[in-house]
């Protein structure tokens, strides 16, 4: 198992590409999540909900089903011109407007057909007397010889003339020239030639509608989008929230954020003090480098004055042969439960003890995150129980080469459950001694054995912590 483990370190070893993948991926998130509220999702959603409704498959089927050959206007077409093609309709349409018509009405509206038709009453009456009216029978002879009156009741007699009025004012009549009018209209011929087109339903709206949802639906942007909804990539993200990130981008330490001395010596006496275990001084943040992008504590071999607590005599004066750095959160960010990680580089592991550890009021609970051994190994583990006698679990990892520079440290730590990770790869699970208070964060370096010189750093490109989403 230990020999697996080392394998999976080994292959891990790579921060660079594994925070790019992890950048990619909460680039992704932001993106979608993002993408998720946007209008154009919710107007795609509803191009969506409507192309594939069963009301538009029945809408556009019947557009495409249908036939002019069995439209209305078809059998209206069809009606109007079997009444142009009959013989009543050609007749009638000819007299209408021609001369023998006109020329008829005239006459039909002359004193000449006046006269005329008064002498043939006259003539034709029972008591005529040739002799005593043969003016006025002259007269009658003389206008029935006539071409315009021969003329006007030959076309009064003809077989056309008796169409003509027998169509003219007919309920046929009104009806064909209803027709006609209908299929004049703009909106009749648009009606037909919608059906006579073979691609009628590229015609219409649904269609645009269709070809936007299409268009879309193959974005790029919509593919990226619908292949991550697919995924369970971000389920892991979805779970957490940052809750303290520090990116050590400034010049300066944020005295916000960070102290540069145990808390209780900032608490209680505005100044350092060490153990009666530690070799070093913490100096006020002179053994602290800042580069703009990271922050580097430094351990040296040097004298200094400062101050050691001893249990039986308190703060007392002493000089010590090495100086260090440490800074925490204690005034700043303590939480319980959540994730919590450092990206960190050490340098010269097995002259001092680099740590990343959390604790709260009292020295226990404590958890180490990341600690290293007097002799260069990495150490994790955490204190639980009484002060004066606490119990201990530590685990010695093997499979990581400090040298390569940067991994990412991180505790996820839950109500039950410790689970330390190396740049992702779990490395060990603890049941036992779970805090159950808020801690907060430390990173220190401390000198624990006499040696000739010490040129040890630990540095630390960004911090950031988590707690799970409600």
């Amino acid at each position: 198992m230990a020999f697996f483990l080392a394998y999976k370190l080994r292959k891990a070893s790579d921060t660079l590409s594994l925070e790019k993948k992890r950048d990619g991926l909460k680039n992704d998130f932001e993106e979608f999540k993002a993408f998720s509220k946007s209008e154009e999702l919710k107007e795609f959603n509803e191009l969506e909900t409507f192309v594939l409704s069963e009301n538009f498959k029945k809408n556009r089927k019947s557009i495409e089903s249908k036939s002019y050959k069995k439209s209305d206007l078809f059998a209206d077409e069809k009606k109007f011109k079997r009444f142009q093609k009959s013989k009543r309709f050609k007749t009638y349409f000819r007299l209408k407007d021609s001369s023998e018509l006109s020329a008829f009405e005239m006459t039909k509206e002359s004193e000449e057909i006046s006269r005329y038709q008064e002498l043939d009453k006259i003539v034709h009456a029972a008591g005529f007397n040739k002799k005593e009216q043969a003016e006025e029978l002259n007269e009658f002879k003389l206008m029935k010889n006539s071409q315009r009156i021969k003329d006007y009741f030959k076309f009064e007699k003809s077989k056309a003339f008796k169409i003509y009025q027998e169509v003219d004012g007919s309920k046929d009549l009104k009806t064909y020239l209803e027709l006609e009018e209908k299929i004049a209209s703009e909106e009749f011929q648009k009606e037909k030639n919608f059906l006579l087109d073979k691609k009628r339903f590229e015609k219409t709206e649904e269609f645009e509608k269709l070809q936007e949802y299409t268009r879309l639906n193959a974005s790029d942007k919509f593919k990226k989008y619908f292949a991550l909804q697919k995924k369970n990539s971000f389920d892991e993200l979805k779970k957490w929230e940052l809750s303290f990130s520090e990116e050590f981008d400034n010049k300066q330490l944020d005295s916000e954020k960070w102290i540069n001395k145990y808390f209780w010596a900032d608490e209680l006496l505005n100044k350092s003090y060490s153990l009666e275990s530690d070799l070093h001084i913490f100096t006020d943040g002179k053994n602290i480098e800042h580069s703009g992008s990271s922050i580097v504590l430094q351990a040296r071999k040097e004298k200094k004055e400062g101050l050691m607590w001893n249990p039986s005599m308190g703060f007392v004066p002493k000089e010590f042969d090495y100086t260090s750095a440490i800074i925490n959160t204690g005034k700043s960010f303590r939480q319980k439960y959540g994730r919590f990680e450092a990206k960190i580089k050490l340098s010269n592991p097995n002259q001092v003890d680099h740590s990343f550890w959390m604790v709260s009021d009292k020295k226990t609970p404590h958890v180490d995150v990341l600690k290293t051994s007097p002799d260069g190994k990495l150490l994790m583990g955490n204190y639980w129980g009484k002060d004066t006698q606490p119990s201990l679990k530590q685990f010695k990892i093997k499979g990581v080469d400090t040298s390569k520079g940067y991994f990412i440290y991180t505790l996820d730590w839950s109500q039950n459950e410790l689970v330390w990770k190396i740049n992702d790869v779990v490395v060990k699970t603890q049941t036992e001694g779970v805090p159950q208070e808020p801690m907060y964060l430390n990173f220190s370096l401390g000198v624990t054995k006499e040696q000739q010189s010490v040129n040890a750093a630990l540095e630390i490109d960004w911090v950031r912590c988590y707690k799970k989403t409600e």
